[in-house]
């Protein structure tokens, strides 16, 4: 029978625990229908509860409910760093209606939605803002140490004209962002998350220019701080091979509107293919809105599975596997694995 369901597993990590002589697996995954829509776990399209459930066979065996990691249990936990780069051109005001508004306030909402699943699951959520013109900006403490709020995107300045897009230079730059917070330890576990959320209604016109020298601040009445930056010659060769050596980060885009030239489309989704994430478009400013919340459907219904079981060493084969209990159509993932203390790796927590 042919899957009616996709499975896609975002980060699987395995591990030997010699307390117990068992292998324990952790999976983090998304079922997609057959359109690519992630499904939500909880609801069906009725907004009726249970509407998907999910097991691990091994060798084509179900695993018993004693291998089964508690829900709640904190190896299920995922940290999430994400990040904004907001399109700031003046041709965001040239759409009817004009998209620029919209597109602040539908970030506020994917952050805000993201914000209180993650609190839910009393798990950390990060996230980083920059947007873009022909320079780079990020926000910054006031006077008083205060930090923006995710209500603030609503405040960032309305474009000007006679801007630039400098498009790769902001997601270059913001791949760097990625780095540092990794290497300080944000988000940085074995089933931790780090992703970037690109949104851009045109091509880029402007990263070819050095701009590296220029930088200077600015403020809203006082109240609102940020910098803003050049940044140095960089194209989407540069950008992709910067991305290559960040194997962690997925990248998200929402390609936007019909000035957007089909090289430009094709380019941003080649960030989204290589990074394991998803490219949107839309034309309408009206659809904004439903746009960024396919973006946080993603989030909001990715699942966690984990097992601890023995298992004598050797290899075996794994399937996750997925129903929808409404329609009863399945979906499966296929993976191998082998077990043995050396090729696992010691477990460092106990479930």
């Amino acid at each position: 029978m042919t899957d009616q369901l996709t499975v896609e597993i975002v980060s699987q990590s395995s591990c030997w625990n010699p307390e117990k002589g068992t292998t324990r697996l952790i999976v983090q995954f998304i079922t997609r229908d057959e359109s690519g829509d992630a499904l939500d776990p909880e609801l069906d399209a009725n907004q009726e509860p249970t509407a998907l459930a999910s097991q691990m066979y091994i060798n084509n065996r179900q695993t018993d409910v004693e291998s089964l990691l508690n829900r709640d249990s904190e190896l299920l936990k995922s940290d999430l760093a994400l990040s904004l780069v907001l399109d700031s051109t003046y041709s965001m005001l040239s759409h009817t209606p004009p998209a620029f508004a919209p597109m602040k306030a539908a970030a506020v909402d994917v952050l805000q939605g993201i914000q209180e699943a993650w609190a839910a699951n009393d798990a950390q959520f990060y996230w980083e803002l920059t947007w873009f013109n022909d320079v780079i900006f990020r926000p910054e403490p006031n006077n008083r140490g205060e930090k923006w709020s995710i209500n603030n995107i609503n405040d960032i300045p309305q474009p000007v004209a006679g801007d630039f897009t400098g498009l790769w230079k902001a997601v270059d730059y913001t791949i760097g962002v990625h780095e540092e917070l990794y290497a300080n330890k944000v988000a940085a576990g074995a089933r931790d998350q780090h992703v970037m959320l690109i949104f851009s209604d045109g091509d880029d016109n402007h990263s070819y220019f050095n701009n590296s020298t220029q930088s200077g601040k600015g403020d809203l009445n006082g109240l609102l701080h940020w910098t803003y930056r050049g940044y140095p010659t960089t194209g989407v060769a540069d950008v992709k091979a910067h991305l290559a050596d960040v194997p962690n980060l997925r990248v998200y885009v929402i390609a936007f509107g019909e000035q957007l030239g089909e090289q430009g489309k094709r380019d941003l989704k080649s960030l989204a293919d290589q990074s394991r994430g998803q490219y949107f478009f839309g034309s309408d400013s009206n659809t904004l809105g439903q746009l960024f919340d396919s973006v946080k459907r993603e989030f909001i219904t990715m699942q966690t599975l984990g097992i601890e079981t023995p298992l004598p060493d050797g290899d075996y084969q794994f399937s996750l596997r997925t129903r929808h209990l409404a329609s009863g159509a399945e979906g499966s993932k296929n993976f191998s694995l082998k077990v043995s203390e050396t090729s696992l790796g010691t477990c460092t927590a106990s479930p």
